[in-house]
Order: C-alpha cells, then sequence, then structure tokens
C-alpha cells in the first residue's frame, strides 16, 4: 500500500510524486482525467429547452444526421402489444375431483333408497331430499322415486362422465352461469324430459370454477411480449426541420433534439458518471503509455504537463462544436497539437495523446468519421514534421494535413447513401482551412509552449549555433584557442551523433558551449596560452582545482544565458569525474602522497548520448593535436587510448551508448581527423620567389584564346 504523508510545500509534493512511479502516475490520472471529464461534462450552449406540448417559437433544422432509438415510440408500441396479451389462468383438478366424487356419491344414494322396499313412496321422496353433499328439491325427489329402472340406469352411468365433460373445457369464475344454463345441452337427446330435469339440477350443483387467474403467468406473457418489440430506430437527416415554428412539440420532437444535442436536458448523473470514468479511464490508459514507452517525457514534469493540458485543450475544443455545429468541427486544426506535441515531447507520446483526444471526440458525437478526421490527418502530419529542422517542414506537414483531411472527407462523403453538392463543397472548404491551419499552429504553439514549458527546440538550437551568439562571441575573442578547439570538437561530435542516430544538432550545439567556463580564466588553458605558463608556479593541486573550476564557471554562465537543459548538462558531462591526470602525475613524481578526489572532475558523468560523444570528441580532438606526428596510425592508436581510458574508468556507465556505438563514433572521429590531418606536399618557396620574370609577348591571337 502507498502511504503518503502530507506535504507542506510545493516542493514536498513534487518530492513525494517523483519518488514513486505509481504516486506519480495516480497524479497523473487523477490531475487530468478530472480535467478532461470536466471538458466533457461542459455542456456547449443549448439551442433549445423545449418540452413536449409546449409551442416552438422558432423552426430548428438537424445540424448532422443522426439516428437514434425512439423510446417514447417503442415504448408505445409495447403497450399496445401488452394490452392486447390475454390473462393467464391455471386449472385446479382437485375441484373436478371433488366435485365428481360427491355427485357419485349422491347417484349411490339415491340408487339405494330407490332400491328400499321397506321405503313408502313418501318416505323415499323425504329421504332423496336430505342427501349429503346434494340438494335435491321435491320434485325432482318425485322425478327420481317415479323414474323406471331402465330410466334410472341410463341416468346414472351418464351423470359422471357428463360432468367430466362440462370441466374439460375449463370453466372459469366468470363464465360458471354460462356453464349452468349449458347444462341441457349436453344431455342426449333420447332422454325423457324427467331425467333431463333430474340431470340438469344434479349437475348444475356440481359445476364449480377449475381455471383461476395466474398474475405470474400473465406477467411473464407479457415481459415476453414486451421483450420481443424491436426497438424503433429513427433516422434524422442533415437539413431536415425537426420543429416548425407554431407547431406543438411531440415527445417525439423531444427526442430528436436531445439525440441531436440540441435540447438542454438538465443534469444527467448516470452520464456524467460514465463520462467520469471515461475520461479516467483514457488518461489512466495514456499515463501507462507514457511510463513505459516514453520515459524521458515521464521523468520531465514540463513535458507531462504540456501532454496533460493538449488533451484538456483538445477535448475541450471538440465539446465546443460536437454536436450541435455539424460544418464547425470540421475547421478545426485538430492536427496542430500532434504536430506540436511530435516536436516538443516525441512522435510516440504525441500519437498516443492525440488517439486519447480522438476517443473523446468519438464519445461526445457519436461520429467515426469525427474519430477518422480527429486522428488520421494528424498521423500524416506527424510523419511530415517528424524532425522539424526547417519551417518548410510545417508547410509539408501542411499539406500532408490537407491530403488527409480530403482523404477523410471525400471517403465518408461516397460511403454515404446521400451526396449532397453543396453540403460536400462546404466539408472540403472547412477541411482546407483546418489543413493549412494546423501548419501555422503547430509552428506557433511550437515556438511559444516550447519557449513557456522551457523544452528546447530545434530553432533555438540553431540561434544558440549562430557565431554572432554573444556567448559565442565572447569565447571567440577571449579564448581563441578554446573556440577553435570547439569548433573541432563540435564537428567530430555532429559526425558522430549522425552515424549512431543521436541528435547531430544538440552534439553540435553541446560542443560549442562545454568550454565556455574557460573564459574566466583563459591563461589557465594550454590552447589560450602565448607565453609562460602559470601552473608553472603552482602546486599541482591548486592547478587541478583551477582547471576543474571551468566546469562550474560554465554552468554559472549557462544559466545566465538561459541555455537549454540539453546543453547545459553537456558542461559537466564532457569531463564527468575523470581524473586530471597530467597534474595528479605531477603530484606523483614530487613523491606527494596524493588522494584522487581533488584531482578528479566534479561531474555528473555523462547521461545522453550526445554528452558522451562530446566527452570523447573533446578527449580525443586534444590528445591527437597534442602529437607532433599526426599519421593515420597514431591517429588511430590515439582515439583508441583515449576512448578506451573513458570506458575503464567508468565515465560512460550512465549513458546509454552501446559498444556498436563506441566503435562507430570511433570510425567517424578517424574519418574527420584524417582528413583535417592529412599529410600535404610540400612546396618549397624559393621555387617560386626566384623564378626569373619572363619578357613580355604579344597576346595570342583570338582563336587560341
Amino acid at each position: 500500500m502507498i502511504s503518503l504523508e502530507s506535504p507542506r510545500t510545493i516542493r514536498d509534493l513534487r518530492t513525494v510524486v517523483h519518488a514513486d512511479d505509481r504516486v506519480r502516475l495516480a497524479a497523473f490520472v487523477l490531475l487530468f482525467g478530472i480535467l478532461t471529464a470536466i471538458a466533457l461534462l461542459l455542456s456547449p450552449p443549448a439551442v433549445v429547452a423545449y418540452d413536449a406540448g409546449v409551442v416552438a417559437d422558432r423552426s430548428i433544422k438537424a445540424p448532422r444526421s443522426v439516428s437514434y432509438v425512439s423510446e417514447s415510440l417503442t415504448s408505445s408500441e409495447r403497450e399496445k402489444l401488452v394490452a392486447a396479451v390475454p390473462r393467464q389462468f391455471v386449472r385446479t383438478p382437485t375441484v373436478v375431483v371433488s366435485e365428481t366424487a360427491l355427485l357419485a356419491k349422491a347417484v349411490e344414494q339415491i340408487g339405494k333408497t330407490r332400491a328400499d322396499t321397506a321405503l313408502s313412496r313418501d318416505q323415499k321422496v323425504g329421504t332423496l331430499s336430505r342427501i349429503d353433499g346434494t340438494t335435491v328439491s321435491s320434485p325432482i325427489a318425485v322425478d327420481l322415486v317415479d323414474m323406471t329402472p331402465a330410466e334410472w340406469d341410463a341416468l346414472s352411468k351418464e351423470l359422471e362422465k357428463t360432468l367430466q365433460n362440462l370441466y374439460s373445457q375449463g370453466i372459469r369464475e366468470e363464465q360458471l352461469d354460462a356453464a349452468r344454463a349449458d347444462v341441457p345441452k349436453t344431455l342426449p337427446a333420447a332422454w325423457s324430459e324427467r331425467q333431463k330435469r333430474v340431470a340438469n339440477e344434479l349437475l348444475r350443483q356440481h359445476l364449480r370454477p377449475n381455471e383461476i387467474f395466474d398474475p405470474v403467468a400473465t406477467v411473464a406473457a407479457q415481459a415476453t411480449v414486451r421483450n420481443g418489440v424491436t426497438p424503433i430506430q429513427v433516422q434524422v437527416a442533415a437539413g431536415e426541420i425537426v420543429v416548425r415554428e407554431g407547431a406543438l412539440v411531440t415527445p417525439q420532437d423531444v427526442e430528436k433534439l436531445q439525440a441531436l444535442g440540441l435540447a438542454n436536458t438538465g443534469i444527467d448523473w448516470k452520464g456524467a458518471l460514465g463520462l467520469l470514468v471515461w475520461a479516467l479511464l483514457i488518461a489512466a490508459v495514456l499515463g501507462q503509455f507514457i511510463q513505459r514507452h516514453d520515459q524521458e517525457t515521464w521523468q520531465d514534469d514540463r513535458r507531462l504537463v504540456l501532454v496533460g493540458l493538449s488533451l484538456v485543450v483538445l477535448t475541450a475544443v471538440g465539446r465546443v462544436v460536437v454536436p450541435q455545429h455539424a460544418l464547425a468541427a470540421y475547421f478545426v486544426p485538430f492536427a496542430a497539437i500532434a504536430m506540436m506535441l511530435t516536436v516538443l515531447v516525441g512522435g510516440r507520446t504525441a500519437l498516443a495523446t492525440q488517439i486519447a483526444g480522438a476517443l473523446h471526440v468519438g464519445i461526445m458525437s457519436g461520429q467515426t468519421e469525427l474519430v477518422a478526421y480527429v486522428l488520421v490527418p494528424a498521423l500524416l502530419g506527424m510523419a511530415a514534421v517528424r524532425r522539424a529542422t526547417t519551417a518548410r517542414e510545417f508547410v509539408a506537414g501542411a499539406g500532408y494535413v490537407l491530403v488527409g483531411n480530403f482523404g477523410v472527407v471525400a471517403s465518408f462523403i461516397l460511403v454515404g447513401r446521400q451526396v449532397d453538392i453543396v453540403g460536400s463543397l462546404q466539408l472540403v472548404g472547412a477541411a482546407a482551412v483546418s489543413g493549412v491551419a494546423s501548419g501555422f499552429l503547430a509552428f506557433g504553439g511550437m515556438v511559444l509552449l516550447g519557449h513557456l514549458f522551457r523544452i528546447t527546440t530545434v530553432f533555438e538550437l540553431r540561434e544558440l549555433a549562430d557565431p554572432n551568439h554573444p556567448l559565442l562571441r565572447q569565447l571567440l575573442l577571449r579564448t581563441p584557442g578554446t573556440y577553435h578547439h570547439s569548433l573541432l570538437v563540435a564537428n567530430l561530435a555532429e559526425r558522430a551523433a549522425e552515424v549512431i542516430g543521436a541528435d547531430p544538432l544538440v552534439a553540435r550545439v553541446g560542443a560549442y558551449y562545454h568550454d565556455i567556463g574557460k573564459m574566466r580564466n583563459p591563461t589557465a588553458f594550454i590552447e589560450n596560452q602565448t607565453g609562460s605558463n602559470p601552473h608553472d608556479e603552482l602546486d599541482p593541486a591548486v592547478s587541478a582545482g583551477i582547471v576543474s573550476a571551468h566546469i562550474r564557471d560554465g554552468l554559472a554562465l549557462a544559466d545566465r544565458y538561459h541555455l537549454p537543459a540539453q546543453i547545459r548538462e553537456i558542461i559537466p558531462g564532457h569531463h564527468g569525474t575523470s581524473l586530471i591526470k597530467y597534474f595528479h602525475a605531477i603530484a606523483q613524481q614530487r613523491g606527494e602522497v596524493v588522494d584522487e578526489s581533488p584531482f578528479r572532475h566534479p561531474g555528473p558523468k555523462p547521461r545522453t548520448k550526445e554528452a558522451g560523444i562530446v566527452m570523447l570528441a573533446d578527449g580525443t580532438e586534444a590528445s591527437v593535436r597534442s602529437l607532433e606526428e599526426k599519421t593515420p596510425d597514431q591517429i588511430r592508436a590515439m582515439v583508441e587510448k583515449i576512448v578506451s581510458e573513458r570506458i575503464e574508468d567508468g565515465q560512460l556507465d550512465d549513458c546509454d551508448l552501446t559498444f556498436r556505438d563506441v566503435q562507430q563514433v570511433k570510425d567517424a572521429f578517424l574519418e574527420l581527423l584524417a582528413g583535417v590531418y592529412h599529410e600535404r606536399i610540400p612546396y618549397p618557396e624559393d621555387r617560386i620567389t626566384r623564378i626569373t620574370p619572363s619578357a613580355p609577348t604579344a597576346p595570342p591571337p583570338a582563336a587560341s584564346r
């Protein structure tokens, strides 16, 4: 678990954030996730605030095409079908069983009473009137007593069967009276009237509802019908009149306005929560990507803030123009952000940020076309300004974005079923404006934000490389030897950086300024000495301190002239913590007990490829210049010696130069140094000065000239 103490100052907070990548990621996600969520949640000015039943005070056209599910139409269709679902009933078999048993018992008792010879006719009538479970009226009792044996046998055999037939169709509460009334219709036509009267009375008494209402089954049937209704899809075409002036606004009109984003529907807490989760998710993905694939940006607060703010700006601009402005979105130079970030922070992070912004525009608009319009042209623009060494690259980038805009617009126009000539021309014009504006805004944003966030750009480096820069002019006038040494180191460093894929311009400019600290005490360095050497009279440790002081003095000048961090770190990095061997050796020759620490440069060691290259170039150039004979073999041996010493001393341990890189750097140095110090043919001056002038001759004929 991560535990954080409450920081008391901004510096403490930055320390806590830098201490753990998890804390840094959490801070990035919370800060920029919430900011982008706010941008997503800020509703654009609503066009109308109509409710169903009001009269529209103006006509409203659809700014874009949209397809949505109409909840009102779908709900109306569902309710109509649900109302048509019949009530569901369930049969109760116990009713039939119990009533059949009672009827059978009554038939049995009637049969016994009729067969009892000990009873008189009147006694039999009275006994039949008191049968358990069945009511027999006096007239029916008389019919039963007077009925012939044949009539009774036929009747008793058919009663139970007839009762079950009556129940077989099912009897509901509301159908009971009708079922009893229909009993005579079910009796055999051959029966006598007496048989029919008896059967009618006995059967009617034993008819009860055997089907009862089942609310659970009814609800289930209604749910099945409701779920079976296909949602009704409504299409709204761009330019279609949604609401006419003076017309009564219907629920369907309100739905169209809401689908187009033209109605203020109040706070949608569910939707707001969804957008918050979405914004945090996208911020988390972007932060994870930068952490894993762009450590330079991840560790640089300024670059990280610039990336987050770029995402917020892209989202906010999308929120302003989406969705109520169908055409305005195509005027927006979305690609400018990607192009600018490519130069300031790098292509990978720029691409990830643009994808995140495109996803935000997508969730706001619900249109694949706008997602493609934000993303595809930006990719082309990024490819054009990958190095951004000249302003022409931004012009080319604008052209690439223009092509991408046209491509996206044309693709979706051709894919669409309807072609609106006027609308298509408007989209093409908007795409052209967006492409041109992207190039200008990317260039301006790079210059402005690069200065604001103190991120070094190519153009700033080129200004520093200008020989008329005040610091370089001072270096030339005050320390001409150091100046020319720096020029040679710059040539070596630039060529080596080109070979291994490092930044040649950073290497060259860093080499120009790596020894600016020597201006404070020029004569302390041999390349600026014209007479005696002041170190001859000094203690070696003191001399070593004077020499190493040029690092501290150089950093002070770098701060005064606001040199970029990339250049500033080369000043201490070109020596690292290496040993000042000359004075250390003198101290040893004098028999002193020598501690190396006073004879080492303060460092730190070089941490970038460019700083490592300048270190090797600086040592190589100075050592080769000191050779009495500069033959190719001697130059090669010296280059190998200097590079090997730096590696063995661990000076390149903190930079990411590989063994392959080091070998290529040595080869580049040898190539250039061999060209600088190649042998020249001797031309004795007296062979020229002692030539006797010949007598003047007549000019040659015109044909021979």
